[in-house]
């Protein structure tokens, strides 16, 4: 996942810079394309969000485990409960 999403974020980036190069002598058309340039490079920013975030819970997950422990759930026996109607 992590390749994929730097693979995204590439193309979204190079898309932005095509869509800066990109030049028109029409007023509404260049500004079409700042627009379609600022559009790509916010979806680039938003995948690398993603990215930071996932490995963020990874970490998160990873460190919460005692050591040796594969991440299933708990037994029945072990689940948590609630302390309103007689559980979750």
């Amino acid at each position: 996942m992590l390749h994929d999403s730097t693979d995204r974020i590439a193309e979204c980036r190079q898309l932005a810079d095509e869509a800066d190069r990109s030049t028109s002598s029409v007023e509404t058309t260049r500004k079409d394309y700042e627009l379609l340039a600022q559009s790509w490079r916010r979806l680039a920013l938003s995948y690398e969000f993603s990215t930071h975030l996932e490995r963020f819970i990874k970490a998160r997950a990873s460190a919460s485990r005692p050591i040796g422990t594969s991440p299933v759930s708990a037994p029945a026996s072990e689940s948590p409960t609630c302390c309103c109607r007689g559980g979750l």
